[in-house]
C-alpha cells in the first residue's frame, strides 16, 4: 500500500491531515471489461478504479484522487497539487 498525507488549511479553520491510501491492485474476474482494479481510500472514503495492467490501475487511482483533492481543496493543500484535466477529457 502507498500512503500519502496532505495538510489542508481551509479558510479560518484549523489545519488537518488528509490521507490518500492506494491499495495493491487485484485481478478482476474474467468477465469484467478491465482486467485490473485498485481501491483508493481518499480521506476515509474508498473508491475503485480500473486499468489494463496493475500500474495502469494505480495510475488511474492516483489521477482520480488528485482531481478530487484539487477540486475540493484547491490551493489549501500542502504539498500542493497541480491542476489536472478531468478524467473525461
Amino acid at each position: 500500500m502507498i500512503e500519502l498525507t496532505f495538510k489542508v488549511t481551509p479558510d479560518g479553520d484549523e489545519p488537518r491531515d488528509i490521507f490518500v491510501r492506494i491499495h495493491e491492485p487485484t485481478r478482476s474476474p474474467p468477465e469484467e471489461e478491465w482486467p485490473w482494479a485498485v481501491t483508493v481510500d481518499l480521506d476515509g472514503r474508498p473508491f475503485t478504479t480500473h486499468g489494463m495492467d496493475p500500474l495502469d490501475a494505480v495510475e488511474s487511482g492516483a489521477r482520480h484522487a488528485a482531481i478530487v483533492l484539487r477540486e475540493i481543496h484547491g490551493d489549501a493543500l500542502d504539498p500542493p497539487l497541480e491542476p489536472r484535466m478531468k478524467e473525461s477529457q
